[in-house]
């Protein structure tokens, strides 16, 4: 082989994988979490805080290229904060978002503690309102809501963590189980999406007691008429706490949910990294653990979402949480910058994964 030959051997392998790892970098830049979610009928979302949201272009931009579900806070001291009198500026500016990006919502919390009452019904506390008042009070605030956003929103969190909080004044004037088959048929009456019973079940996996508690109550709902569509899961994992077998408890959650009859969709994800030395890598870590979830979660067909709790880490609920606050809190798929981490690429690989086995 002459020096000659040899060179343009070499110079045209140089060439050839220059261009290989270029095509290949093009193709990681413009995938998206989205593009895959689409093809497998999955949702994928997250949102931006309302302090965030005209401040935060980028945020909006990722927003609506990387998912193709957002979050609508809808609970009633923000829907209803007089009597009568219904706010929908902040659902409405999400619905056209949502509309222009062509994207589904998921609305959450419908009827929640007694802390996220408006000031209206926190004055006459929890004794203060008649069974026959407060029914009709809450079918009004279901029902009009619900209507409002028509079938823009593709899930509705009807009722939101029963085991977590008494629920006030619902469950102690209406009956534990009674509430909610009330605020499932009201909903079902409203609209065609799915309806669905939320719940969180521990920091360090997913507790066994609790689904099993959290699952009686569903099945005791259903049995009184309540047309519950989906059990919702909320996985707020911190990285440090993760039981080893913590797959094994999600996937006890998912054969749970399709026994009774149920779809799921996990409403709120986020993983905390761990405090500082906890892990070489914390970042590496918190990839691997958003990967093995979703993995796990689109390998059964019956579980239809995904949604991070807060597009970016500098909106973080856990910085400013009430109780055991994680001030140096880094849990979402993009920084504080919204670029993107590698919890992000975790996500993506997973669907990626599952979308070339479809």
């Amino acid at each position: 082989m002459t020096r000659r030959l040899l060179i343009f051997l070499m110079l045209s392998a140089l060439i050839a994988g220059t261009a290989a790892a270029a095509d290949k970098k093009k193709s990681e830049t413009s995938e998206t979490l989205r593009q895959y979610a689409d093809q497998l009928g999955f949702r994928v979302g997250t949102g931006l805080r309302p302090r965030s949201w005209d401040q935060d272009n980028l945020g909006r931009q990722i927003l609506g290229s990387e998912f193709n579900s957002t979050i609508e806070m809808a609970m009633m001291r923000v829907m209803q904060p007089e009597r009568g009198h219904f706010n929908f500026s902040q659902m409405d500016r999400t619905m056209r978002f949502a509309k222009e990006h062509q994207m589904k919502i998921w609305g959450a919390a419908l009827i929640y503690r007694a802390g996220d009452l408006p000031e209206w019904m926190k004055q006459r506390g929890i004794r203060g309102f008649s069974g026959p008042e407060l029914d009709s009070i809450m079918k009004d605030e279901i029902q009009t809501v619900v209507r409002h956003g028509g079938d823009t929103f593709y899930a509705w969190g009807v009722v939101n963590e029963p085991l977590s909080n008494r629920n006030q004044p619902w469950k102690n004037v209406m009956g534990d189980v009674e509430y909610i088959t009330k605020a499932f048929r009201y909903a079902r009456e409203a609209t065609s999406s799915d309806l669905v019973l939320n719940e969180t079940f521990g920091f360090q996996g997913v507790d066994r007691d609790r689904a099993d508690e959290f699952f009686s109550l569903l099945k005791r709902a259903k049995a009184q008429g309540a047309p519950i569509d989906g059990a919702g899961i909320e996985m707020h994992l911190e990285a440090q706490q993760l039981h080893v077998n913590y797959l094994d408890e999600f996937r006890y959650f998912l054969a749970q949910a399709r026994e009774a009859g149920v779809k799921v969709y996990i409403t709120e994800m986020d993983v905390y990294q761990g405090p500082s030395g906890a892990f070489a890598d914390p970042m590496e870590k918190q990839k691997e653990i958003y990967k093995n979830i979703a993995s796990v979660c689109l390998a059964d067909s019956n579980c239809k979402g995904l949604t991070v709790w807060d597009l970016s880490d500098k909106d973080t609920w856990l910085a400013n949480k009430q109780m055991n606050p994680h001030t140096d809190a880094k849990p979402d798929l993009f920084d504080a910058s919204n670029q993107k981490k590698p919890a992000y690429y975790g996500v993506l690989e997973a669907l990626r994964e599952r979308a070339a086995k479809n």
